[in-house]
């Protein structure tokens, strides 16, 4: 690769390094994000401490369009070590690692993933549909992937613009963990949910 090539790469690329916390202390994930043309690419870490300790490091990547399009999570706790790798191709099913479809049709309409201890991928339907750009409400389907038992399922979410300032939006919210109003800056990024997650500055 040539240096002008290498330039105009760097030029179009754009990269995050973000961390949030839970309100008790207890929960931490930090997360680096590049976005270039191609899509988004993230590599995060998660960790819980309490009567259920645990922690999981996540990869993934979506496309120009906000589709997500790999997740590999790896999640250790006392009583195991799991590893997940999911994939999916333009039209075509999920796939885990062996090349497999999970055997759940209700997956087929999911184009975006979220970790149920995770803050940083609410932002990935929310970037998708350019909800932090523009008010709108989305009822849509996510592959919800818990965590340590990495188990994945159809879950709905339904998100709601409820405001649009010049430092993002705030974001109405009601999925598997309740009924939140989720602020998020000018790229998408969760900045606070509240009673759950807020990032740290």
């Amino acid at each position: 690769m040539t240096d002008t090539v290498r330039g105009v790469t760097a030029a179009l690329s754009s990269a995050w390094f973000l961390s949030w916390s839970s309100d008790d202390g207890r929960r931490l994930e930090t997360v680096r994000v590049v976005i270039s043309e191609r899509g988004l690419r993230a590599s995060g870490y998660l960790v819980v401490v309490g009567r259920a300790s645990l922690g999981a490091s996540y990869s993934l990547l979506c496309d120009a369009a906000g589709r997500t399009r790999r997740l590999t999570v790896r999640s250790d706790s006392l009583s195991s070590e799991r590893g997940l790798s999911l994939t999916r191709t333009p039209g075509g099913p999920w796939l885990d690692g062996a090349g497999k479809s999970p055997p759940m049709s209700d997956l087929d309409v999911a184009f975006d993933i979220d970790l149920n201890v995770s803050a940083f991928t609410n932002s990935l339907a929310i970037r998708r549909l350019g909800l932090h750009e523009r008010y709108g409400e989305e009822l849509i389907t996510v592959a919800e992937v818990t965590v340590p038992d990495l188990a994945v399922e159809p879950v709905s979410h339904r998100y709601q613009t409820v405001a649009v300032t010049a430092d993002g939006a705030r974001i109405d919210h009601i999925g598997p963990s309740g009924h939140h109003e989720i602020t998020v800056d000018r790229q998408g990024f969760v900045i606070d949910v509240p009673r759950l997650s807020y990032r740290l500055r």
